[in-house]
């Protein structure tokens, strides 16, 4: 195993850890297992989509965490815990993408806008899966896997920079706007 394949799974790994651990603050430290099992399905499946596309593209991509990001939400949980409200903000880091070489000269900006859109599809559409999955079994756990997944989708489709969404909405509005729908319905119905 390369070193830089070491350091994108420790970094994953750390982020599924506090992850799991801020969901854990804020409903019940004994959950932290199951929070574990939920952040793979959601949030690791989501990142690790976007970096199979970015790849099948010919893109290089690899997850990298932002410690920053991990400790602001951990440390912004914690004291919204303690004051009563029950927010959950959640940086952990993204899956950067370069091209192979720099000299990528026959890509035009169409090309590169539509590679971009789908691989920031892949993530979202992930989550939309996850949450029609797990919907369709019954029990909390998985009502909760389900709602979360559709929830990550809801969020991360928002058209906002550096948001998945934004870069979807750039390629195909049409399509952004169908997948926002499904999100915003399976977020409200769960």
């Amino acid at each position: 195993m390369q070193p830089h394949q070491k350091k994108e799974i420790m970094d994953l790994t750390v982020s599924v850890l506090v992850i799991a651990f801020i969901f854990s603050i804020v409903v019940g430290l004994s959950l932290f297992p199951i929070f574990i099992a939920i952040v793979i399905f959601s949030f690791v499946f989501h990142e690790l989509a976007h970096r199979f596309v970015a790849k099948k593209f010919g893109y290089v991509a690899f997850y990298k965490m932002w410690p920053f990001g991990l400790m602001a939400s951990l440390l912004l949980v914690a004291g919204m815990k303690i004051i009563g409200v029950p927010l959950i903000v959640i940086a952990p880091g993204a899956v950067i993408i370069m091209p192979y070489t720099f000299g990528r000269w026959k890509f035009d900006a169409k090309t590169v806008s539509r590679d971009m859109g789908l691989i920031a599809v892949a993530g979202p559409c992930v989550n939309l899966f996850f949450a029609v999955l797990f919907g369709l079994f019954p029990g909390w756990i998985f009502g909760f896997m389900s709602w979360i997944n559709a929830l990550l989708a809801f969020f991360n489709l928002l058209p906002v920079p550096p948001l998945d969404g934004s870069k979807v909405f750039k390629w195909k509005s049409w399509f952004w706007l169908v997948l926002f729908v499904i999100s915003i319905v399976l977020v409200w119905f769960r």
